[in-house]
């Protein structure tokens, strides 16, 4: 009887640190209405991309606490790959990057997810310079972060004990699991930095119909004012001069 509860432990155990070595899948990518689909990235000698330090294989690192770190690959390609992909397809809202030329240069950018016993720390940093020929060099700097509870120890205590599960998973149905919280962070970087590029390239957003009615201001009808009645002897005197 206690072998077979042994065993049966070590099974559970053994499926459970497999389930925990699974990993994460990093799909980070910029958020975009009513996407497109695209063949090919076009060829813009005139603008300068780089990202230092770039390893196409490694766009985030994901830190699992009971393994080794692991070097996340992003599946929508690195970051220089998705710059060069956003200015090709949406071309117009960036005018004068596009007619002009220059450079956008990533010094710095870091996504991570750090699980520790008792707290998880997801955060992102990105560090860029931006120059439109003819303009002056501009920077951007970004940091965002999710402290939260979503790790391994409470996961393998929740499942283990059964009780604590029944607090872990609307916790982290409303915190979010790793992978959300780590490709939402990218997300968001990509947006912010695309955003701060279109504003720096002059472009306007055109305003939809629905936003254009709201603008429209309803002038009221005015009626006319009303007109005092003028004394008769007034009158005559007034007439009279």
């Amino acid at each position: 009887m206690f072998i077979n509860r042994f065993l049966f432990i070590i099974s559970l155990l053994s499926f459970l640190f497999g389930f925990l070595h699974c990993g994460i899948s990093l799909r980070v990518y910029r958020v975009f209405p009513n996407e497109r689909e695209y063949d090919f990235v076009k060829k813009m000698d005139h603008i300068f991309i780089q990202v230092k330090h770039e390893n196409r294989r490694q766009m985030a690192v994901y830190d699992p606490y009971f393994f080794d770190s692991e070097a996340l690959q992003n599946e929508y390609g690195p970051l220089s790959y998705l710059i060069r992909k956003e200015l090709s397809i949406r071309e117009s809202r960036y005018p004068l990057l596009v007619e002009r030329g220059g450079s956008i240069i990533v010094e710095e950018f870091q996504l991570v997810s750090l699980d520790r016993c008792y707290k998880n720390l997801t955060y992102v940093r990105l560090k860029a310079k931006i120059q439109i020929r003819g303009y002056a060099e501009e920077e951007i700097n970004y940091y965002d972060e999710i402290d939260s509870k979503v790790t391994n120890c409470y996961l393998t205590g929740s499942i283990i004990t059964l009780v604590p599960l029944l607090w872990y998973v609307p916790y982290n149905g409303f915190r979010g699991n790793r992978d959300d919280q780590i490709n939402q962070l990218g997300r968001n970087a990509l947006t912010e930095l695309f955003t701060q590029l279109e504003i720096r390239s002059g472009y306007i957003e055109k305003p939809t119909e629905s936003q254009k009615l709201e603008d429209q201001k309803i002038i009221p009808k005015q009626s006319p004012t009303k007109q005092e009645t003028v004394d008769p002897k007034l009158k005559e005197i007034l007439e009279s001069l």
